[in-house]
């Protein structure tokens, strides 16, 4: 299998107002949830976090990779991991998107190969969702747009040799639809409806 995942769990969490990888979610946290769920289909898995041991108490089986920078955004974070992790490529998830498909990002995986960049071609309300598979050769791109301050989505996709698949895809590899799997817990409303939606589920089945 030989799969790497990375769960971004930094960033200052404002709207929330409190760190949403601690968030409960079912009988756990929010970090427990996507850990458990996504675990299964990686062989390695890292946690993106803003200082080393935010998240060991927890327990989990994965090594945390702190920001180089906590003012360079997710594209900071990632750079952090790509030179931290084992292998050559990862897949890159927020731990904000607790609906996501672990086949979604399998998917993503087995496309990645020959690329720098591997994603969805993500528009409107769901551009700034990552989801994506970065290989190590992204460093130098990300290391500029950062040092730049151009570290926007068009700006360094443009500069690596970038996989952008349809989410028409998504349907093939996944019942999950893309825009309950996009989903982002943003704010405490968001993060109700995605409690809700999960006692729901729980209820249903």
């Amino acid at each position: 299998m030989n799969r790497t995942l990375v769960i971004l769990c930094g960033g200052d969490s404002s709207r929330m107002g409190t760190k949403k990888a601690l968030l409960p979610f079912e009988d756990k946290t929010m970090v427990e949830y996507i850990y458990d769920k996504f675990s299964p289909f990686f062989d390695k898995v890292y946690l993106s976090v803003n200082e080393r041991g935010d998240l060991s108490h927890l327990g989990l089986d994965a090594q945390e990779i702190p920001d180089i920078s906590r003012n360079a955004g997710p594209y900071g974070a990632i750079l952090s991991c790509l030179t931290m992790i084992s292998g050559d490529r990862a897949f890159f998830m927020s731990v904000d998107t607790p609906f996501m498909d672990p086949r979604t990002a399998v998917f993503l995986y087995e496309q990645s190969y020959n690329y720098d960049i591997t994603t969805f071609e993500l528009q409107g309300d769901y551009l700034d969702t990552i989801c994506s598979v970065f290989n190590k050769r992204c460093i130098g791109p990300l290391f500029k747009s950062i040092f730049f301050k151009k570290a926007t989505r068009n700006y360094i996709q443009d500069r690596c040799y970038t996989n952008l698949i349809d989410t028409s895809e998504i349907k093939n590899v996944s019942i999950i639809s893309m825009e309950q799997q996009f989903y982002k817990v943003n704010d405490r409303g968001s993060y109700y409806y995605a409690v809700f939606s999960i006692l729901k589920h729980n209820f249903i089945c």
